[in-house]
């Protein structure tokens, strides 16, 4: 056995014991990350010979695929038994030819890469028997950034607001992802009271975001009142956001070595307008759950199992809907999280109403932790930043944003700059899973299974 096929036999192992998180490629080596019970992320390397063959994975694990993918297009790692081996972005504005299937009685049609609305282009090929979804292939790319290379030799601490700024939606869990990264390599850990600020931003963040998926599931399945009053929600939200850290979506509230000047300054103010987002959007998911046609539409819409959902390394809420047990606050906690674990959601039937189930019970979870943090909290006056010296070396975080498991992987020079950097969001890694998910579904369920995930493009296309 060549030292390829014994890494990929220990790649296999790892997955099938542990959590998947991706995998990444840099000069020299190849990189597979998992989540470890209550010890945090794994990395298994294997450093590449002259020719940088590796062995794939995907073949057995499809989680990895888009990650394989990746690597041989952005850093040309050459893949033996690559089940899927077109390149994962756009070249020169063109993306490779869909996958589609082939029958009789079967068509095929295309929705995007541009949209109705104001979101980043992504093409949805469908093919279908009748209204029935036989297969979807989806692929963004269109809007690939280069963030991670265009980083690689600028100062670690000041590229801080660059990695906040790769998608609105995760900003927080991403800055508290790469600042706990900065900390680890200079051996710093924040006080208790800035560990419980930070959690209070990331709680804030997914009730935001979980505002804007309950409207935009209620829109899919064709309730406009629903989505009306979800937006409005959200709008408030993001007005607490500025309240509490300086920004409607929250850049640069987590800061490496603490958090901002700006953040829960005005602590009187958070309070009472959680309070009235917490009275308001009660009564909203009555309305929303006791409404028998809308609920009705999401019963039976989109189902992912189990196995499919742990094969393609689902996260987050989409996990948790089918069957998944695993929240990285309690699975592998941190920060003020070891302290205030949430009560995790789960729920079994995999389809829209389940994950909106998961969603619901974690919004109102999100309040009372933030309502407790804040108690906890008082009217102290937060610590300063703490000024880092990040050492050479690779370190690897992960932490729960609101579509799941948020990870970064950094590593630092001698003189302080960035070498590597690699982001996996949990987008990235559940859009896969929106494309199973529309299997054996009819066409006009798209936008609603589509948006019962409501999963960010800007992340993925870093």
């Amino acid at each position: 056995m060549t030292p390829e096929e014994r890494f990929r036999e220990h790649v296999l192992a790892a997955a099938a014991s542990g959590v998947p998180l991706g995998a990444y490629a840099d000069a020299d080596s190849v990189h597979y990350l998992f989540l470890r019970e209550a010890s945090g992320p794994l990395v298994l390397s294997h450093r590449l010979a002259a020719t940088r063959a590796a062995c794939a994975v995907s073949g057995t694990w499809p989680a990895f695929s888009w990650d394989e993918r990746e690597m041989a297009q952005e850093r040309g790692v050459y893949f033996d038994g690559l089940p899927d081996a077109r390149p994962l972005w756009a070249q020169g504005g063109i993306l490779p030819d869909a996958v589609v299937a082939h029958g009789e009685g079967l068509m095929q049609f295309v929705v995007g890469p541009v949209h109705a609305g104001i979101i980043e282009p992504g093409r949805f090929t469908f093919s279908s028997g009748g209204a029935a979804v036989v297969h979807l292939d989806a692929q963004l790319g269109y809007a690939h950034r280069g963030v991670e290379r265009a980083l690689e030799g600028r100062p670690a601490l000041s590229s801080a607001p660059q990695v906040a700024r790769i998608c609105g939606s995760c900003s927080a869990a991403r800055s508290l992802a790469y600042a706990r990264a900065l900390e680890m390599l200079s051996g710093v850990e924040v006080s208790a009271s800035v560990d419980l600020a930070r959690l209070v931003v990331a709680e804030l963040e997914r009730v935001y975001n979980h505002l804007g998926d309950f409207a935009a599931t209620a829109s899919g399945a064709g309730w406009a009142t629903g989505f009306a009053h979800g937006m409005a929600l959200k709008e408030e939200a993001m007005r607490l956001n500025w309240i509490a850290g300086g920004h409607r979506l929250l850049f640069d509230a987590i800061l490496p070595g603490g958090v901002s000047v700006s953040t829960l300054a005005e602590r009187r103010a958070v309070r009472a307008s959680l309070a009235l987002l917490e009275a308001r959007t009660e009564r909203y998911l009555r309305e929303l759950f006791g409404n028998a046609s809308l609920v009705s539409r999401w019963h039976g819409a989109g189902i992912v199992t189990h196995d499919t959902s742990r094969m393609f390394g689902a996260v987050g809420p989409a996990y948790r809907a089918s069957h998944g047990t695993v929240d990285v606050r309690t699975f592998a906690p941190y920060g003020a999280y070891r302290a205030m674990p949430p009560r995790v959601a789960h729920a079994s039937s995999g389809d829209v109403f389940a994950r909106c189930q998961v969603k619901r019970a974690e919004l109102m979870e999100s309040f009372r932790l933030t309502r407790e943090a804040l108690a906890i909290l008082g009217d102290a006056t937060l610590p300063a930043v703490q000024p880092l010296s990040p050492a050479a070396g690779s370190v690897a975080t992960v932490v729960e944003g609101p579509r799941g498991a948020e990870v970064v992987a950094l590593r630092i020079d001698c003189d302080g700059t960035v070498e590597r950097l690699h982001v996996i969001s949990a987008s990235y890694r559940n859009w896969p899973l929106v494309a199973r998910a529309m299997e054996g579904n009819i066409v006009p369920d798209f936008p609603l299974v589509n948006k019962s995930f409501n999963l960010c493009y800007a992340c993925a296309d870093r």
